[in-house]
C-alpha cells in the first residue's frame, strides 16, 4: 500500500523546511515500527508550502504480534510421553491445541498469534503523533488554537491507496484536497492517489521535487549565462536556501551598473548573496560581470518586470557600499586603529585596542615557540595590531560577515604589505565547517593568537559551553586551533598558547583572573574537541589511549594514533598490552622506585633488567623525536625476556627485599610502557 502525506502551510523559512524532512526522514520509519507497520521506503519532498512524506510498501494491516506464555513445567506436563491433564488445561486456557504447545527451557510454551488492526486504522492515530512531534527553535500559535508549528498550517492530506485517512491536527482534518502556487493557479486540487500527486501539482505551478528544482535552476541560470560565455556562480549555501524559496522556480539574468565593479569583488559577492539571495556571474577571464542571477517565483510572463524589481534593490545596495568605500578610504587603517579604544571587547576585558595589543604579544610568542623567522613573525605582529581596525569602517558595520575581509582589502589598498593584508584577512579562519584553513604564515599566527585569546577570556569569565548553547563559538575556534596545528604540522602546546593569552589577560587592569577551575574546564572542553575529530579517522580506544598522553599536543597526538594504528594492524601493539598487563597487574600498588642491581639473584631477571636499561633510553629518545612507532618497536625487546622471568621466578619471593625489587622492576617497564601509550585504554573486542 502506498500513503501521501501533505502538510500544507503558510510559507515556511526554508531553514524550518530541511528542519522538518530531517525529523520526518528520522522519525516516521520509527512511528510506523512502533505501530506494527514496516514499510519498503519513506520519500520525502518539501516545498516553501508543504512537507511531504510518501510511503511505499505499507501491508494491509499491522503485523500481527506473538505472545508467548509459559506453562507448566515438562515433569507436570507429560507422563510416559503423553500429555497430562495439567498440559491439557493450560492449552485450554490459552486457547490452542495441544499439538501447538512448545517446549523449551523445561517448560510448555504456548504462542498466541494476535492480529492487529488495519493499517488505515492505526494511520489517525499516528499520524496526528508525527505532525505534533514536529519541532522548530521558534513556532508560533494562528487563531484560537493552542496548535503550535512554524508557519501557521492551513491543510492536511492524507490518502492511502486512494483512501483519506482523516487525521486531525489542531482544528484541521485530512483531506484529499491540496493547494497549488498561491499566485499562479486557483482553487483546491483533488489528489486522487500518491502517484498522481506530483503531476497534479504540477499542473497548478508547483514542483514538489526539491531536487528537480534544483536542476531547474541550475539549468536555466547555465543557459542565461551560457550565451555570453559566461558562468554563474552558484555559491552551495545560497542555492540550498532558494531551492526552499520557490515552489515554481524562474531564473532571470539582471544587471547593475558597471561602475559598481570598482568595489571590492568580495563586497559585490557578499551583496548579492548574502543580503539578496542572487547568484553573482563571472566571465571566462575569472573577473566579476555587472550582472546577476535572480531566482523568482512568480509568473514568467512578467520576467521584464521581476528582473526591474531585482536590478532596483540591488542597485540601491551597491550604491552602499560604494559610499561606504569611499569614506572608508579617506582614512588608513592605521588612523581607524586609534578608534578601537571606544570599542569594548567585553566589559570585563577592556576595549579592542587592548585585544589586539594582545594579539600582537601573543603573535610574538607563537612564532618564536615553531621558530617563525623574523620577518614574517613581524608582518604577523603588525597585521595582528591592525586585525580589528575595521570594526569601526562604515563597511563592516553594514556588512558585519565581512570583517576580516574588509581590514584585509583596505590594508592592501592603503599600502600595506600583501602578506600583512593576508594575516589580516586570515585571522577568523577556519570561520566554519569544511572552510580553508589560513594559507600564510602570518595567517596562521593571527588566527592561532585570535583563538588562543577568545578560548582563555571566555572559560576565564567562566563562559563555558553547556549542551547546544555556545554563544561565543568556542567550540568551532578550538577545532580550528586543532586543525591549523595538525595541517600545517606545527609543534605547539594548546595550553602554552590559551595560557599565555590568559596571562596578558591578567596582566591588564580589568581584574580578570585564570583559576584551576577554568584550567580543568579548559582542558576538559578541549580533550572533548578533538576526540570528536579524531574519532573520525580512528578507532575509539585508540584516540582514548593517546589523548592521555597528547591532548595538549595536537601534532604529537596524531603521529602518535598513526604509529598506534599501525602497530595495531600489525599486531606489535596487542603482544605490548600483553606484557604491559602482567607487569602492571602485580606492580599497581607499587611506587616507583630504584631497582638494586644487587638483589637481583636470578638469571632471567638480570635478563631482563639488561634489556630495560638498554630500551628505555632508546624509546625515550624516539619519543622526543616524535617516532612513536620506533618507540613501540624497542619495547617489543622487553616482551620475551618477561615471559620468561614469570615463568622461572617467583615474584612474590619470601624475602621482603628481593620482593620489593622485583615489583619495582616491573613497575618501571610498566611506566615505560606508559610514555608509549596508555594501554589500560586499549580493547581487544
Amino acid at each position: 500500500m502506498q500513503l501521501l502525506l501533505e502538510i500544507g502551510t503558510e510559507e515556511l523559512p526554508a531553514s524550518a523546511v530541511y528542519l522538518a524532512m530531517d525529523q520526518l526522514e528520522r522519525d516516521f520509519p520509527t512511528r510506523l515500527e512502533k505501530g506494527n507497520l514496516f514499510a519498503d521506503s519513506i520519500r520525502v519532498l518539501a516545498t516553501p508550502r508543504r512537507l511531504t512524506a510518501i510511503v511505499d510498501g505499507l501491508p494491509d494491516r499491522a503485523n500481527a504480534v506473538v505472545v508467548s506464555r509459559r506453562g507448566p513445567s515438562l515433569k507436570v506436563a507429560k507422563s510416559g510421553g503423553e500429555w497430562t491433564n495439567a498440559a491439557k488445561g493450560f492449552a485450554k486456557s490459552r486457547g490452542v491445541q495441544l499439538t501447538n504447545l512448545r517446549e523449551e527451557d523445561g517448560y510448555v510454551w504456548s504462542d498466541e498469534k494476535h492480529e492487529m488492526p488495519q493499517t488505515k486504522d492505526v494511520l489517525p492515530a499516528l499520524l496526528t503523533e508525527l505532525v505534533g512531534s514536529l519541532r522548530f527553535p521558534k513556532s508560533m500559535r494562528w487563531g484560537s488554537s493552542e496548535t503550535r508549528f512554524a508557519r501557521p498550517v492551513r491543510w492536511l492530506l492524507a490518502i492511502l491507496d486512494g483512501e483519506v485517512i482523516p487525521f486531525t491536527y489542531g482544528d484541521l482534518t485530512a483531506s484529499n484536497i491540496t493547494y497549488g502556487h498561491r499566485y499562479l493557479s486557483k482553487g483546491p486540487i483533488d489528489v486522487a492517489s500518491a502517484s498522481a500527486y506530483e503531476e497534479a501539482l504540477e499542473k497548478a505551478f508547483v514542483i514538489a521535487d526539491q531536487a528537480r528544482r534544483r536542476d531547474a535552476i541550475e539549468s536555466q541560470a547555465g543557459a542565461l549565462c551560457e550565451k555570453e560565455g559566461d558562468t554563474p556562480l552558484l555559491d552551495l549555501d545560497v542555492l540550498t536556501e532558494v531551492v526552499m524559496l520557490v515552489e515554481w522556480p524562474g531564473v532571470v539574468l539582471g544587471s547593475f551598473d558597471e561602475r559598481y565593479l570598482r568595489v571590492p569583488r568580495e563586497v559585490l559577492v557578499h551583496a548579492m548573496e548574502s543580503h539578496q539571495r542572487y547568484f553573482p556571474v563571472e566571465a571566462a577571464d575569472g573577473n566579476l560581470k555587472h550582472s546577476f542571477i535572480a531566482v523568482h517565483n512568480g509568473d514568467p510572463k512578467h520576467s521584464d518586470i521581476i528582473v526591474k524589481g531585482h536590478q532596483r534593490v540591488l542597485a540601491a545596495r551597491l550604491a552602499d557600499a560604494e559610499f561606504f568605500l569611499d569614506e572608508d578610504l579617506k582614512r588608513t587603517l592605521e588612523e581607524r586603529a586609534g578608534e578601537l579604544q571606544h570599542v569594548v571587547y567585553q566589559s570585563e576585558l577592556g576595549s579592542m585596542a587592548e585585544k589586539s595589543k594582545r594579539l600582537a604579544v601573543l603573535v610574538e610568542e607563537i612564532g618564536e615557540g615553531i621558530e617563525i623567522d623574523d620577518e614574517t613573525v613581524r608582518r604577523a605582529m603588525r597585521a595582528a595590531t591592525l586585525a580589528k581596525a575595521d570594526l569601526v569602517t562604515h563597511m563592516v558595520v553594514e556588512f558585519p560577515d565581512l570583517q576580516g575581509t574588509v581590514g584585509a582589502i583596505y590594508a592592501a589598498m592603503g599600502g600595506e604589505d600583501k602578506l600583512v593584508a593576508a594575516g589580516i584577512g586570515e585571522q577568523y579562519m577556519p570561520r566554519r565547517t569544511g572552510d580553508l584553513l589560513p594559507l600564510t604564515e602570518e595567517g596562521v599566527l593571527v588566527s592561532l593568537a585570535e583563538k588562543s585569546d577568545n578560548l582563555a577570556a571566555s572559560f576565564g569569565l567562566g563562559h563555558v559551553p553547556t549542551g547546544s548553547e555556545d554563544p561565543y563559538a568556542l567550540r568551532r575556534q578550538a577545532l580550528g586551533m586543532l586543525q591549523i596545528i595538525v595541517e600545517r604540522e606545527l609543534p605547539l602546546s594548546v595550553s602554552e598558547m590559551v595560557g599565555a593569552a590568559a596571562d596578558e589577560l591578567e596582566s591588564g587592569a580589568h581584574g580578570f583572573k585564570w583559576s584551576d577551575e577554568a584550567d580543568e574546564a579548559f582542558e576538559e572542553f578541549f580533550t572533548a574537541r578533538e576526540r570528536v575529530y579524531l574519532e573520525a579517522r580512528y578507532r575509539y580506544d585508540l584516540v582514548e589511549s593517546a589523548l592521555m598522553l597528547d591532548w595538549d599536543r595536537p601534532l604529537a597526538l596524531t603521529i602518535r594514533l598513526d604509529a598506534l594504528e599501525e602497530a595495531r594492524s600489525s599486531g606489535l601493539l596487542e603482544r605490548l598490552s600483553t606484557t604491559y598487563e602482567r607487569c602492571r597487574n602485580l606492580s599497581k600498588e607499587v611506587e616507583e622506585g630504584e631497582v638494586d642491581e644487587s638483589l637481583l639473584v636470578e638469571e632471567a631477571e638480570r635478563a631482563v633488567y639488561d634489556v630495560f636499561c638498554e630500551v628505555g633510553p632508546k624509546a625515550e629518545e624516539a619519543e622526543k623525536r616524535l617516532d612513536f612507532l620506533e618507540a613501540l618497536g624497542e619495547l617489543q625487546a622487553l616482551c620475551g625476556p618477561v615471559d620468561r622471568l614469570f615463568e622461572d621466578v617467583l615474584i612474590m619471593a619470601e624475602d621482603a627485599e628481593v620482593k620489593a625489587n622485583r615489583l619495582a622492576l616491573l613497575a618501571g617497564i610498566a611506566d615505560l610502557f606508559d610514555e608509549a601509550a596508555y594501554f589500560p585504554a586499549l580493547a581487544w573486542d
